[in-house]
């Protein structure tokens, strides 16, 4: 017969899991389709009509790059998770990535005989941390989240002497199509490789297997070109992405938590010695892209997730955590049964089984009215924007720059289209520069107001958006200032 307090402790663990599942619904229950996507989903669209492949751009009016898209396969699954399942689709892999991560943590954490008690009391933290990779509908990066996490359960798996390496060797070229984020693979190899031979543990065959899985980055449909693209899109800045600032632009609740977080995983770490931390090389590693580059924050959480509630355990303040969470199992069960029905209210109220096409994240307004319009031609657009013009208008109109600029657009051509929309001096050259009929303009950037003075007419306005046309184009005005847009996918 059970033992009674067993049977508690597995209930409470058992809500505790619905409680840190539901907080996690709760933060991402939101379907907004990612800016990615179009472009992604365009690419696979006109391959699929060319009957290829494609390897040049056909979207942009501006000078362009050989086209290498390290995320071809994500548009792949994604085009055609739409073709045959409806758009909800995208839904799904968003959610079926988020918690397959989040399951695969938990399951390094079991393989390292971490309580889990200590590791549900952590989990929420991780959780919080990393669930900006989610927010939108399934995005490429997701992709390398989850197989992030899976290669951690491998080399937890090399530790009990599992076999795995066959698997990796499968599940990598997957990895090299899906987003160029695989290169994280092969790090979370080396520095496991690297610690192996401090702690004087196996090492040679993690390395072999490194040199291996680089071997198959030649299974992609550009050949040895996409080094070169991985070599330009690894050591690029990106100064017009916000997601690559630092952590401290997210504010100050973030950074207590980030640093919370480090502080902990040091404090952990430093009690039970530096050669019982297993994974803190990669650890650090992440903290430290983190810590420049939010964009790759959830790296830091799932690392964090997989690693540090083990090393807890064996300090004084796990055993006393582990102790109150036994004795206060009843408090805590009750706690999160509450915590997590909020949380479950909270996210049924932003429907998370619709998808939502925003305005103003997206010129709905605008691109409506050039469709109306019959419009063909060029149009000037931000790197926000231009995705989903390309998606909705294509082929009768291309545009000047869209989220692709480090995969399909020359830094120059970056550069003055930002130039051009910041009103900067020489915004009228970029108006020479390239031959564009109409100028796609945010109500909020500062080149409003300014097309006037050179000729150009407004031609559309609304909330957040006009559209101005060059001397000698006529498009009907309109406004429509006082409605709500909302777009549809695909």
């Amino acid at each position: 017969m059970d033992n009674p307090n067993e049977h508690s402790d597995r209930l409470w663990l058992r809500l505790a899991v619905f409680g840190c599942a539901a907080f996690f619904w709760q933060l991402i229950a939101y379907n907004f389709v990612d800016i990615d996507l179009w472009h992604q989903m365009g690419l696979i669209r006109e391959s699929v009509a060319a009957g290829h492949l494609l390897k040049t751009d056909v979207f942009a009016y501006t000078p362009t790059l050989p086209w290498i898209d390290h995320e071809w396969g994500a548009g792949a699954i994604a085009f055609l998770a739409v073709k045959w399942f409806g758009p909800r689709a995208i839904i799904v892999l968003k959610f079926a990535t988020a918690f397959g991560t989040l399951c695969l943590c938990f399951w390094v954490a079991r393989l390292r005989a971490t309580d889990f008690r200590l590791l549900v009391l952590c989990t929420p933290a991780a959780i919080f941390l990393w669930h900006l990779g989610f927010l939108s509908t399934i995005r490429a990066q997701a992709y390398t989240f989850f197989f992030t996490a899976l290669w951690l359960l491998f080399l937890q798996l090399d530790r009990r002497g599992r076999t795995w390496i066959p698997v990796a060797l499968l599940v990598f070229p997957f990895w090299v199509n899906i987003h160029g984020g695989f290169v994280i693979g092969l790090a979370v190899l080396l520095l496991q490789a690297g610690e192996n031979f401090l702690r004087g543990e196996s090492w040679r065959h993690v390395l072999v297997l490194t040199a291996a899985l680089t071997g198959e980055i030649f299974l992609n449909p550009y050949g040895r070109a996409y080094f070169s693209y991985l070599k330009r899109g690894l050591l690029m800045p990106r100064p017009y992405s916000g997601e690559w600032d630092s952590i401290y632009h997210l504010g100050p609740l973030w950074v207590a938590i980030f640093a919370g977080a480090i502080v902990w995983a040091f404090c952990s770490a430093w009690w039970d010695g530096w050669r019982g931390a297993d994974g803190g090389l990669f650890l650090a590693a992440t903290a430290a892209e983190a810590a420049l580059h939010r964009k790759l924050l959830p790296l830091f959480a799932i690392s964090w997730l997989c690693c540090v509630p083990d090393w807890s355990g064996k300090t004084s303040v796990g055993e006393w955590l582990i102790r109150f969470s036994h004795r206060r199992r009843h408090f805590l069960a009750s706690a999160w049964i509450f915590a997590g029905c909020v949380c479950v209210y909270s996210a049924v109220q932003e429907k998370p089984w619709a998808l939502d096409v925003p305005q103003p994240l997206y010129p709905v307004g605008p691109v409506n009215y050039l469709k109306q319009q019959k419009f063909a031609g060029n149009l000037m657009t931000p790197f926000r924007l231009g995705a989903y013009a390309s998606w909705k208008l294509y082929p009768a109109v291309k545009v000047s720059l869209d989220s692709r600029y480090e995969v399909a657009f020359p830094d120059d051509v970056v550069k003055s289209v930002f130039d051009f929309y910041e009103a900067r001096p020489d915004w009228r050259k970029t108006l020479e520069a390239f031959p564009t009929d109409a100028v796609l303009v945010p109500v909020d950037a500062p080149i409003v107001g300014k097309l006037p003075d050179a000729g150009w007419t407004k031609s559309y306005e609304d909330r957040q958006f006009q559209i101005y046309a060059r001397p000698g184009l006529s498009l009907t005005p309109q406004t429509e200032s006082s409605v709500s847009l909302h777009g549809t996918f695909p």
